[in-house]
């Protein structure tokens, strides 16, 4: 009997370099990659609120912006009023200084007989009356009348130390003689002067800074009719005005 002979399955062996030969890199073997998939989770949202001290800031911006608001509709329908004395009228009461004052800078003098107020065309008009200026039965000033002049210089100083000054006599509708139309403007001016004149020589005014006129009867701010309408009428009054005019 004849064994078998199985012969050995032939492996080629690796061949070894030898010097000098160029060796070739094994190719590389590509390995399959994942599919990339898009996520399809929905991205987280962070709701954010304004903390405790924020909120109240905002709050109370909020309620100033509404007073704001309410104050400026108010102005709307309630505009400012401007007090303008109108000198050819005769009105019933003529506004104190404070009054005036509140409507419009204006001097306050407080003397007694003395008014302060602004005309038509915004000058300040200080008015004083016949009683508070000058003696009895005379046109010669008294001592209260110059020292009402002086609180009067002294305060036009303070307010407009710039402005010209013109002196206006005035008087009532009595004590008119046929005889002589001229009287009331003879008397205004007489009382004008005497003002005037103190001013410019016990005061030491420039004489180039004051003027004078004179309107007898012609410019009433009260009633002739009544006594106390025509203490207020017979008056001087001292208006100021800028040196542009």
């Amino acid at each position: 009997m004849h064994e078998q002979f199985i012969p050995e399955q032939f492996v080629q062996p690796t061949p070894v370099p030898m010097p000098g030969d160029i060796v070739q890199p094994a190719p590389a073997v590509p390995v399959p990659s994942a599919p990339i998939q898009e996520s399809t989770r929905e991205p987280l949202l962070i709701e954010q609120t304004p903390d405790t001290a924020t909120q109240s800031k905002i709050e109370e911006l909020n309620r100033k912006i509404s007073e704001l608001e309410a104050q400026v509709a108010e102005a709307r329908q309630n505009p400012p009023v401007v007090l303008v004395a109108d000198d050819l009228k005769e009105p019933d009461v003529l506004p104190t200084n404070r009054e005036n004052a509140e409507v419009k800078r204006l001097p306050i003098i407080n003397r007694p007989g003395v008014t302060v107020r602004s005309d038509e065309l915004q000058r300040v008009r200080i008015a004083v009356m016949d009683k508070s200026l000058f003696m009895s039965n005379s046109w010669q000033l008294s001592e209260e009348g110059e020292e009402t002049l002086r609180t009067i210089a002294a305060e036009i100083r303070a307010f407009n130390p710039n402005a010209d000054v013109d002196i206006e006599g005035h008087t009532d509708s009595l004590m008119n003689d046929p005889k002589n139309p001229m009287q009331k403007h003879d008397i205004s001016t007489t009382k004008a002067k005497a003002v005037m004149d103190f001013f410019v020589t016990t005061l030491r005014w420039n004489a180039a800074q004051i003027g004078m006129s004179s309107f007898g009867r012609s410019r009433p701010v009260a009633d002739n009719g009544t006594p106390e309408g025509r203490a207020r009428n017979s008056r001087v009054e001292i208006v100021l005005r800028d040196r542009s005019e």
